[in-house]
């Protein structure tokens, strides 16, 4: 399976294109080709009213291509697409890629662009005199151009039906939303500890039972013997 990148000023040749950090790495590392671009809103003195995103450009243009795989009974055609994953170093700055994991489908033919949602920090803001807050953006914490930005993964495209039915196979989980699964597994050791509880009484009287029973016995048995 082949992707294929259109020439253009920043990929003329074979050693300009996407490369893998380690020969076992997954992704394939991508590099901006412009600066920070920052689109929000501003005060007249040129602080920010807020970030939306910053965007960077890379130039790269993609073809996915589809891959024929050939068996007894003729071929099929696999399609593949691309996921834009943000690199480990993004820990480093003040980003956060703004939809998570970027999709880029395999039809899409224009340029691979990344938008990243600004973090902001306590240091990045001030209070102005009529009690809002006015930020400013910390250079040193925004990727630059000629970074390692983000890193692509391809991955196949699993081509599924969706059909209408009017009932849903049960399961024990059911309709049970967001922590409903949590709130089993605590119960659950709670049980355990009764249970536990139940069966040393049960050991315990299991245990003095036949003691007093033995007592009672010796002593008969002296009496016996008088």
């Amino acid at each position: 399976m082949k992707i294929q990148v259109l020439k253009n000023e920043t990929y003329q040749s074979v050693d300009d294109l996407p490369k893998k950090g380690t020969n076992r790495a997954t992704g394939f590392d991508v590099i901006v080709t412009s600066g920070p671009e920052i689109i929000g809103e501003t005060y007249d003195n040129g602080a920010y009213k807020r970030v939306d995103y910053i965007q960077y450009k890379t130039n790269l243009k993609l073809a996915v291509q589809k891959e024929k795989v050939f068996s007894n009974f003729g071929h099929t055609d696999l399609d593949y697409d691309i996921l834009a994953f943000p690199r480990s170093s993004v820990s480093k700055y003040n980003l956060v890629l703004a939809n998570c994991i970027g999709l880029i489908d395999a039809d899409y033919r224009g340029e691979v662009l990344l938008r990243f949602k600004y973090q902001w920090q306590p240091e990045d803001y001030k209070i102005r005199t009529d009690n809002l807050l006015e930020g400013t953006v910390n250079y040193s914490k925004l990727y630059n151009k000629g970074d390692k930005v983000c890193q692509l993964k391809v991955t196949k495209v699993e081509n599924v039906e969706f059909v209408i039915v009017d009932e849903l196979d049960s399961t024990n989980r059911g309709e049970g939303g967001f922590g409903s699964t949590d709130t089993k597994s605590t119960e659950q050791p709670k049980q355990t500890m009764k249970n536990i509880a139940d069966l040393y009484e049960k050991i315990s009287g299991n245990i003095t039972t036949p003691s007093k029973k033995y007592v009672d016995s010796i002593k008969e048995r002296e009496r016996q013997l008088g």
